[in-house]
Parts: C-alpha cells; sequence; structure tokens
C-alpha cells in the first residue's frame, strides 16, 4: 500500500509541474472545480494518504480522507525519547497503524481564497513498543476517535493543480501503555507515558491534489 501511495505522490508530483508550464498556480480568474483528488504527507507521524474534496459551496469544503504512516519512527540510543529524566527506545506507529476521518473547512476572506479554518475529527490505530534502560518494555496502543482544529493555506476550489500547507493540532483519546516490567519504577512509567501520548498533539500537512 504505501509503495502504491509513494507513487501516486510521484505522479501527482510530475503532473503538477508540467502543468504549470501552461498556466499560472496562483492566477486569480482559474475555473472553479466542486471535486478534487489529493494526496498528502503528515505529522507527527511522517505518513501518507489519500483524500477527497467536495465544495458545499464556494467557501466550504467537505474532506474525507485515509493515511497510514510511511513507517515505523524508530528511536534510538542515538536520539532516544526523553519522557520526565528517561531515555526510552524502539518504534512508534508500526505497519498496523492507520487512520481515517473527514474535516470541513471554511475561507471566511474573499480577498484571501487561500486562507481557510478547518475542524475535523476521525478514527485511528497506532501502536508501538519502547524499553527503558532497565530493560523494560512498554507496549502502547491508541485505537479510537481523535479530533482536529487548525488553519491552512492553498487548496483553493479551482481546475487544475492545487497545492496547500496546514498546521493544527489533533487531540487524542486515552493511549493505553502496558508494561510488562518488574521494577517498582515500570508501573509509574507506563502511567507517565500514557499522559505523554493523550491530548493535544501538532500536526503539519502537505498536500497536492487536482481539482476537477
Amino acid at each position: 500500500m504505501k509503495k502504491v501511495i509513494l507513487a501516486c505522490i510521484a505522479t501527482m508530483l510530475c503532473t503538477g509541474a508540467s502543468a504549470q508550464d501552461s498556466f499560472s498556480f496562483w492566477k486569480k480568474d482559474r475555473e472553479y472545480a466542486e471535486n478534487a483528488f489529493s494526496i498528502n504527507t503528515s505529522g507527527p507521524v511522517p505518513g501518507v494518504g489519500f483524500s477527497f474534496d467536495r465544495q458545499l459551496s464556494k467557501k466550504a469544503t467537505l474532506t474525507v480522507f485515509y493515511g497510514e504512516p510511511i513507517d515505523a519512527v524508530e528511536i534510538t540510543s542515538d536520539s532516544p525519547l526523553e519522557v520526565e529524566g528517561v531515555n526510552y527506545t524502539g518504534e512508534i506507529a508500526d505497519e498496523s497503524s492507520s487512520w481515517v476521518g473527514f474535516n470541513l473547512s471554511f475561507r471566511p476572506i474573499d480577498a484571501l481564497q487561500g486562507f481557510r479554518v478547518a475542524a475535523g475529527a476521525g478514527v485511528g490505530v497506532l501502536a508501538g513498543s519502547l524499553s527503558d534502560p532497565d530493560g523494560n518494555t512498554y507496549n502502547g496502543s491508541f485505537d479510537g476517535t481523535f479530533g482536529y482544529a487548525g488553519i491552512g493555506y492553498g487548496l483553493r476550489p479551482v481546475k487544475g493543480l492545487r497545492l496547500g500547507v496546514d498546521i493544527g493540532l489533533i487531540q487524542t483519546t486515552q493511549f493505553d501503555v502496558v508494561t510488562d516490567g518488574q521494577t517498582m519504577e515500570a508501573g509509574s512509567r507506563a502511567m507517565t507515558l500514557t499522559k505523554e501520548f493523550t491530548g493535544w498533539i501538532p500536526n503539519l500537512q502537505l498536500t497536492a491534489g487536482w481539482g476537477f
């Protein structure tokens, strides 16, 4: 699946590059498009995905999306995850991870059509495993709903190439962490990791699409 998505990204970017030879991307009088298909990269977990846009009006857009990690995020001893003075190694977002959902975006400023505000929700699965310096293992899993709120620029509802960038916050529900550790610290560290991965986390997304 990841190879297919990466191939689609390469195709979309090549198509976009050639298309820009025949028109100016920021041209104001480009023809209105009610639909668009897009591909995107995202964070904080490096991922790729597909999305489909449907214009509810010239200012409002409904986006449905699917995504998954490009690869598991390796956390090594050279660059450990430090939480309250403890360095963890392992991986986050393994191959079983994915997410799906929808966003609603709105362009409030007529003179600045590229600017939009967005909010949405979805469901996802995110899993990983960490180890501490004492040899305790911590298995974490998120399998539930999430919310999103943010702002973006680009992805105007026009025909042809559309580019955009979004920044915002994702709110996760309970992220469960369990441990097989035998030391006294293992239980409290599992609770600390649960709090670390639950709540608001930042997100950055780059999108390339085609309106039609």
